[in-house]
């Protein structure tokens, strides 16, 4: 009896430590100004980009942040308990002259290991003509995210993907339009004039930026990921 007892005890106790923990990592930047997000003494400022996304006249904010310390983060199910730099967006909106925080998201931005063949990977960040845009260089691909201000959030409309094959130098092209419900893929082979093109539909409703998990885990059409 004492023994059941001792492991519930302890159970509990690891489960209360995870979710201080997880709490303890990523702080809530919401309603926060542009200024006391810069000077968090815990976060730094890896990306930062200005624009109109919300098309009022004035400047707004998406800021990638990056911890200064590195923690243990489990990524995935099946991913181990690593030590890493968590990352996070956040998106400002102008506000009677003070940039508010009112997007948030703990999980989409990978992180630094997160870049495959890549030593360490960082995001290029970007908005122009209202629109936001996430961008990934990696070794022979990359990927971008684009969304669009809408009912007080960032909703994606287009993204796109690209890769070549080391080796047989096989390349694929992947244009993903959500506002026509479609992917524009296009194949071949970078020696090659000849590329072919096949127009793949979907019937899936855009998620907004605070909706996405990590990266590449939500199906589009077989075996298309963003």
């Amino acid at each position: 009896m004492k023994k059941r007892i001792l492991i519930l005890f302890f159970l509990g106790f690891c489960i209360l430590g995870c979710s201080q923990n997880k709490e303890s990592i990523y702080p809530n930047f919401i309603g926060q100004n542009l200024n006391s997000i810069q000077n968090n003494s815990d976060w730094k400022v890896l990306k930062k980009s200005s624009g109109d996304l919300n098309k009022d006249g004035f400047n707004d904010f998406a800021l990638i942040l990056e911890s200064k310390d590195s923690v243990l983060l489990k990524r995935c199910p099946d991913c181990k308990l690593l030590k890493n730099k968590p990352r996070i967006i956040v998106v400002l909106l102008n506000q009677n002259g003070t940039e508010k925080t009112i997007i948030q998201n703990n999980d989409f931005i990978a992180l630094g290991d997160e870049g495959g063949m890549l030593p360490y990977l960082e995001p290029e960040l970007s908005i122009e003509d209202g629109l936001l845009t996430i961008y990934y260089q990696f070794t022979r691909s990359n990927q971008s995210y684009t969304f669009e201000f809408d009912k007080n959030q960032m909703i994606i409309i287009k993204a796109e993907s690209n890769g070549v094959h080391s080796a047989s130098g096989n390349f694929e092209n992947d244009k993903y339009e959500f506002k026509k419900g479609e992917i524009i893929s296009e194949t071949g082979n970078i020696s090659q004039e000849k590329v072919k093109t096949e127009i793949i539909k979907f019937n899936i409703k855009p998620k907004s930026l605070s909706e996405f998990r990590e990266m590449l885990e939500w199906k589009i059409a077989e075996n298309k990921y963003l």
